[in-house]
């Protein structure tokens, strides 16, 4: 069975291969919309709701624009909660087997409609004027296309739990530096969470990598080749999603692990950018953390369980809330990080395929 727009030349490949037959709800659309919204989504329904909830009070009217949820596998109630969401809007949602990120967002653009494509994580609140202020950046200057990323502010209240106040202040700083007149874009800045893109460039360069199956870097892999297309990065700090953070310290560890395995295989595909990645940032840090660091990671080779016991302490300092924990979450997501880039490189030379080694510069 095919999703209702598969099979074109140019689509992503989910899309091309077919993909089960969307369900649809909400306005019948008279005209094509002006702004198609994208979410994929795995085992969040209610971040999912506040989100659909949220794109129902938007200040562009709402026969303007549709909204398509791929489920990426979950079987939590998304599926029944989109059955009977009432939308005022035309939406759209379609389940898959679980393929990530990369695989689901390829079949939500294979479904899209409309001109412009509004990528929107599943853990996102856009404010009243989001999908306005994405039409404006694209009619600044509507004759060179770019890829517009909105802001995503991490809040926190007197409630949240240690992690996601250093993540909060991390990113909310790093919103900061790009929201500066004189900042210039660099590829560690890109996020896919809450981005604008012409539909027919994320066609020409064939959508995401779906060789991407697990948490991080296809949007930064994405970004490369929309770059090589000629397609401008651009920040607009007036088109707001809030973030809702919810990750404890184990699951961040676990995606650290994963950004570090995802990270190898983005520098195997495109080696020019090693140098720009933390995999190129190995030596960089201080003599002592790079000792205790690769005593860690030696412990690892010898002892598997050594991240799970590092996390199973870090939780312990968490309820404790120890001066410098911020440094200590610093310190340990990189170590996880590393742990992900030395399985995916031993992986590599079993198969003899991709990076099996990193320069001994970085």
């Amino acid at each position: 069975r095919r999703g209702s727009r598969g099979g074109r030349a140019g689509a992503p490949r989910s899309a091309a291969m077919g993909s089960p037959a969307a369900k649809e709800k909400g306005t019948a659309m008279t005209a094509p919309p002006r702004i198609s919204v994208v979410i994929p989504t795995y085992r969040r329904r209610a971040s999912v709701e506040r989100a659909l909830r949220a794109l129902a009070v938007q200040t562009l009217p709402a026969d303007q624009y549709e909204v398509v949820v791929v489920v990426d596998g979950s079987e939590d109630g998304t599926r029944e909660m989109l059955a009977h969401f009432p939308a005022p809007y035309r939406l759209r949602w379609l389940w898959q087997p679980n393929r990530g990120r990369a695989a689901a967002r390829n079949a939500g653009i294979g479904l899209a409609e409309a001109e412009l494509v509004v990528l929107l994580d599943d853990d996102m609140e856009p404010t009243a004027g989001f999908l306005d202020a994405h039409l404006r950046a694209h009619a600044a200057d509507a004759d060179a296309p770019r890829c517009v990323m909105g802001a995503v502010p991490i809040p926190v209240d007197h409630a949240s739990p240690p992690a996601t106040r250093y993540i909060a202040d991390k990113f909310n700083r790093h919103l900061e530096r790009l929201a500066r007149p004189d900042h210039k874009l660099a590829l560690r800045d890109f996020y896919g969470g809450n981005c604008s893109i012409p539909r027919r460039a994320l066609l020409a360069v064939g959508g995401f990598d779906e060789a991407f199956t697990i948490y991080g870097n296809e949007d930064l892999e994405l970004s490369v080749r929309l770059a090589q297309a000629g397609i401008r990065l651009a920040y607009d700090p007036d088109a707001i999603a809030l973030q809702h953070y919810t990750k404890t310290f184990a699951q961040l560890a676990r995606d650290n692990i994963a950004k570090g395995r995802t990270a190898v295989l983005f520098a195997s595909k495109h080696p020019a950018v090693l140098p720009d990645l933390q995999l190129g940032a190995y030596r960089r840090a201080s003599p002592e953390w790079r000792l205790l660091r690769s005593g860690l990671l030696g412990l690892q080779a010898l002892w598997g369980g050594t991240p799970e016991a590092l996390i199973r302490l870090i939780e312990w300092a968490e309820r404790r809330r120890p001066p410098g924990l911020n440094t200590i979450y610093r310190l340990a997501l990189d170590y996880f990080y590393w742990v992900g880039v030395r399985a995916a490189l031993r992986a590599n030379r079993r198969t003899g395929r991709g990076l099996t080694a990193l320069p001994r510069t970085t």
